[in-house]
């Protein structure tokens, strides 16, 4: 995945933040990093993540605040943050699996059931119609012997479709190993003070296609929020965490993690891309030329 273009501002922003900060002392007052600004879905637009429960993402949609399903759509924009909660992360790895494979073998193991089942159903009604009993296999009558005929064709039509199907469940032909639906997170930090009601922003970025013509239209991106809770200072804590996203191209596809507080801070990680940790003067300086430069944008 390509490095998201930042506005030059915020270059100017970081490097008068070092040059400011040249004899300043090693005390740690915050942490700037490529962060990621979050959005959820709410109707037809997103709007701002304000904060997340175990049931309800809460979103800033300017006159009032509302909560949408934990399982909502989530967008994220690459954007320059200044934290002052850190986490250190010992591990972090991300794999996938797929419930639409799941969900295509299980149609097919129904199928099979389904097929058998009619093909008992129709067995039993062209069984009904006979003059005689079918099984003796003598003196039937000659429309008997038509009925035999019919019952053996829909016996050997269900056979061959049960071996048919069982063979592809065997071979994993209901299975498209290239694509997957889930995300799952093993990670293992340590954050350095208590984070009240922590949560998780999940992304992948990956390939898309044109089906019908095998064109590469580009990146795509899914993201998906997960409550985690309360996590405390100093202690180590094992994360498991899994979101289903939209099906996508496993093939080169590329993971972010983004973990929040209670109020909607971004956290630093060990792993946040251009992690620099400031100084109390350095947080000062940047936040005052932030300030002065968004009121030059506004003006």
């Amino acid at each position: 995945m390509s490095s998201p273009r930042f506005p030059l501002t915020i270059s100017v922003l970081i490097a008068c933040v070092s040059i400011a900060a040249a004899n300043a002392e090693d005390e740690v007052g915050g942490y700037l990093f490529f962060g990621s600004d979050v959005s959820a879905e709410s109707g037809k637009s997103h709007f701002p993540i304000v904060t997340m429960d175990k049931k309800n993402i809460y979103v800033d949609a300017g006159v009032d605040v509302k909560k949408v399903s934990h399982r909502a759509s989530v967008r994220t924009r690459p954007e320059l943050v200044l934290a002052e909660t850190f986490a250190d992360v010992l591990e972090i790895h991300f794999t996938t699996s797929s419930m639409a494979n799941m969900q295509r073998a299980a149609q097919a193991v129904s199928d099979m059931h389904y097929a058998q089942f009619q093909t008992e159903v129709e067995v039993a009604m062209l069984n009904a119609q006979a003059e005689g009993d079918l099984s003796s296999g003598e003196d039937l009558s000659p429309a008997d012997r038509a009925l035999v005929g019919e019952i053996q064709d829909v016996e050997q039509d269900n056979a061959d479709f049960q071996t048919a199907m069982q063979d592809s469940l065997d071979t994993g032909a209901f299975e498209l190993d290239e694509l997957a639906d889930s995300i799952h997170v093993n990670c293992t930090l340590i954050p350095e003070k208590d984070i009240q009601g922590a949560y998780c922003v999940i992304v992948v970025s990956h390939n898309t296609m044109d089906m019908d013509t095998g064109e590469m239209l580009g990146r795509a991106r899914f993201a998906r929020a997960k409550y985690i809770g309360d996590l405390l200072a100093d202690e180590l804590v094992g994360l498991r965490l899994r979101v289903a996203v939209g099906e996508f191209n496993k093939e080169e596809a590329e993971f972010e993690f983004h973990l929040f507080t209670q109020d909607g801070e971004q956290v630093a990680l060990s792993s946040s891309r251009g992690l620099k940790p400031l100084t109390p003067q350095e947080v000062a300086t940047f936040k005052e030329l932030s300030e002065k430069t968004s009121l030059r944008n506004r003006g």
